[in-house]
């Protein structure tokens, strides 16, 4: 279970990360902003490739599929490693072909449901956002005269992602059935026994937690204060992580989508 999670997790970040880029697709940011984020991606993506080739439950055409992925991502990032300015529509071409990879991945080792699916997008594309928004915070306490407008938009998009989420995460309690021990009950019920306190760990660390914290980072970088924004924004990536690992846990566990 711990590879299939770290397969997942890696996968999507892979893919789904180079979409943030779109953020400063019309500012000129020093070519290290990209080398660092290109290689970044690259890295957890490779230790997902790698990984999942290990596990015999994916069928070969699906491990060409993420492996095509990964050299085309190689590919794309070569050739914009020296550049102050990338074509977004380049980067996001290889995300759709991760993105497709990673459906056909899941659904060998998780469940074939579609909304499992869309959940799993917006999981991944929370955690990429955040860990996002924590570099390109970093970046203007590094590089001078950057626009605050880049660190203001990375942080509304991440803070309605988290939103998002945070809707989907209530809807579900409300209304969501889980099986346990061959028997269905609803979620809000499993979430006060034992083993589903875990999940509402998640929900804390992974949805409410960031919510809060997104709205003071928010009105930190109106008052144009990024380093005190870039040290909330560690935080919120940390309890983000820590957050998706409980969820992925009872994605895999229970087939719960949140």
């Amino acid at each position: 279970m711990l590879t299939n999670a770290l397969v997942t997790t890696s996968l999507g970040f892979g893919c789904l990360y180079p979409l943030f880029f779109w953020v400063n697709d019309r500012e000129v940011v020093k070519t290290g902003f990209y080398r660092f984020n290109l290689g970044f991606c690259g890295v957890i993506g490779g230790l997902g490739v790698v990984s999942l080739w290990r596990i015999d439950a994916v069928t070969f055409p699906v491990k060409g599929l993420v492996t095509f992925w990964f050299l085309a991502l190689l590919a794309v990032s070569a050739y914009f490693w020296n550049r102050d300015r990338i074509k977004w529509f380049s980067i996001a071409s290889t995300s759709v072909i991760g993105i497709i990879a990673l459906f056909q991945v899941q659904n060998q080792l998780i469940s074939y449901d579609w909304m499992l699916q869309v959940i799993s997008i917006l999981s991944g594309l929370v955690l990429c956002a955040s860990i996002f928004a924590g570099v390109l915070g970093h970046w203007y306490l590094n590089v001078e005269n950057l626009p605050i407008n880049l660190l203001m938009k990375a942080t509304r998009i991440f803070w309605g992602l988290v939103t998002l989420r945070l809707i989907w995460n209530l809807l579900s309690i409300m209304i969501g059935k889980v099986t346990y021990l061959d028997v269905e009950i609803s979620l809000f019920r499993f979430i006060q026994m034992v083993d589903g306190l875990l999940l509402s760990v998640g929900l804390f660390f992974g949805t409410i937690f960031p919510f809060i914290l997104l709205y003071f980072v928010h009105e930190t970088v109106k008052l144009k204060s990024t380093q005190s924004a870039t040290g909330i924004l560690y935080v919120v990536s940390i309890s983000v992580l820590m957050g998706d690992f409980a969820y992925k846990y009872y994605l895999i566990q229970y087939g719960l989508a949140l």
